[in-house]
C-alpha cells in the first residue's frame, strides 16, 4: 500500500462469529491518555502523611512498624482512605519512604479510575489467580486501567489478576512512556487491548512479558509503532475476539505518522506461547523483525482459519519450529522477506 493511502480508514475485519474487529478504535489512543494533565498530578500527599504518622504510632506503642519497601494493601488501605484511594496514593508515593518498593495487592480491589505506576516500583499480587485482584469498572473510552508514569523505568507487575467488568474501549496495561518493564505471571482479561504499547507520541522499549495469561480481550497483546525490543515468552494468548497478537505496520495503522517520520518498531521475539481460539486469527504481523519460535497456533478463526497473517509491510519475519494445527499461515510479504524453518502443520 502506498504512503498516500495509509491515512484512509482501515476496513474492519469480520470474525466467523460475526463480531467486528474495530481496528479503527485504536485511533482513541493516538494521543495522551485523557487522564494526563499538563500540571503534574501529585495525588494525595495527605495519605502519605497519615501513613507516616501511623507507622510512628506503631513504633511508639512498641509494635513492629510497616516494612516501607514491601507492604500489603490490607495493611495500608484503612490509613490511606480505602481501596478507592489507591490511585491517588500511587501518584503521591514517588520520592517518599514508600517508593522504590513492592506493594502487594492481597484482596479484591475495585477501581473506577486508572492506576499510574511510578519508576522503580513493583505492583504484585499473591499469585496469578490468587486472592489479589484489580477489577476496573466504567472507565471512559481511551483510558488505560494501568499505565506508567512519564519516562518510567524498571517497573514490574507480577502475580496479579487484572480485569474489567464494565466500561468502553480500554487498555488493560499500557506500557507507553516506559523503558524496561517486566510483566510476569499476570492475568489480563476483559479489555479492548490487554497489553498495549506504544501510543504514537511515546515509546515502549525493552518490555518483557513472561508466563502470563492474556485472554478474552478484543486484542490480547498489541504493539504499535515506537515499540522496540519486546520479549513475550511462555504465555497463553487465547480467545481474543479479534487477534491474539497484533503488531502494527504502515499498511494497517489507523493513526499513521507524519510522512517525514515514517518510523516503525522492530525486534520482537514471541516464544513458547499458545494462540488458540481467537475470533479472526492468532497473530497479525506488519512491522520489522518479528521472530516466532516454538509457539502453537490452533483453531484461530475456526478450523482452517488464520494462525499467522504476515502483511506486505512486514520485513525480516522469522518463523521457527511452530506447531500450526487446524490453521493456515498467510504470507503477503515481499519475496524472501519471510523465512520459515521446521514448522509443523497439521489439519
Amino acid at each position: 500500500m502506498k504512503n498516500s493511502s495509509i491515512s484512509k480508514p482501515i476496513p474492519d475485519d469480520l470474525a466467523p462469529n460475526g463480531e467486528i474487529s474495530k481496528i479503527n478504535n485504536f485511533a482513541l489512543f493516538k494521543g495522551l491518555d485523557i487522564t494526563d494533565i499538563t500540571v503534574p498530578d501529585i495525588g494525595c500527599p495527605l495519605a502519605i502523611e497519615k501513613l507516616e504518622n501511623y507507622n510512628q504510632h506503631l513504633k511508639t506503642e512498641g509494635n513492629k512498624p510497616l516494612n516501607t519497601h514491601f507492604y500489603f494493601l490490607s495493611e495500608i488501605e484503612d490509613v490511606i482512605g480505602g481501596c478507592k484511594n489507591l490511585p491517588c496514593f500511587l501518584k503521591a508515593v514517588a520520592n517518599t519512604n514508600y517508593s522504590n518498593a513492592t506493594l502487594i495487592i492481597d484482596k479484591d480491589c475495585k477501581l473506577s479510575e486508572p492506576l499510574v505506576i511510578p519508576s522503580r516500583f513493583t505492583l504484585a499480587g499473591v499469585g496469578i489467580d490468587g486472592a489479589g485482584r484489580l477489577i476496573f469498572d466504567n472507565l471512559p473510552d481511551g483510558v488505560s486501567a494501568i499505565r506508567l508514569d512519564k519516562v518510567a523505568t524498571n517497573i514490574t507487575i507480577r502475580d496479579l489478576s487484572i480485569g474489567r467488568i464494565g466500561g468502553g474501549v480500554n487498555i488493560g496495561i499500557d506500557v507507553s512512556r516506559a523503558n524496561k518493564v517486566f510483566i510476569r505471571d499476570v492475568i489480563v482479561t476483559g479489555f479492548f487491548a490487554g497489553i498495549y504499547g506504544s501510543r504514537p507520541n511515546a515509546q515502549a522499549i525493552s518490555v518483557y512479558i513472561d508466563r502470563c495469561s492474556v485472554f478474552q480481550n478484543d486484542y490480547n497483546i498489541v504493539m504499535h509503532r515506537n515499540a522496540f525490543h519486546w520479549r513475550i515468552r511462555d504465555c497463553i494468548l487465547n480467545q481474543a475476539k479479534c487477534w491474539g497478537l497484533l503488531i502494527f505496520g504502515k499498511d494497517n495503522d489507523p493513526v499513521p505518522p507524519p510522512e517525514n517520520k515514517m518510523v516503525w518498531g522492530n525486534d520482537y521475539l514471541i516464544s513458547g506461547c499458545r494462540f488458540e481460539g481467537s475470533g479472526i486469527g492468532g497473530a497479525l504481523l506488519g512491522s520489522q523483525a518479528a521472530m516466532l519460535m516454538n509457539n502453537r497456533f490452533e483453531q484461530n478463526g475456526g478450523v482452517g482459519g488464520v494462525g499467522v497473517n504476515i502483511l506486505p509491510s512486514a520485513t525480516g519475519t522469522r518463523m521457527v519450529s511452530n506447531v500450526i494445527s487446524g490453521n493456515q499461515v498467510l504470507n503477503e510479504s515481499q519475496a524472501l522477506e519471510t523465512k520459515r524453518w521446521g514448522d509443523s502443520e497439521t489439519t
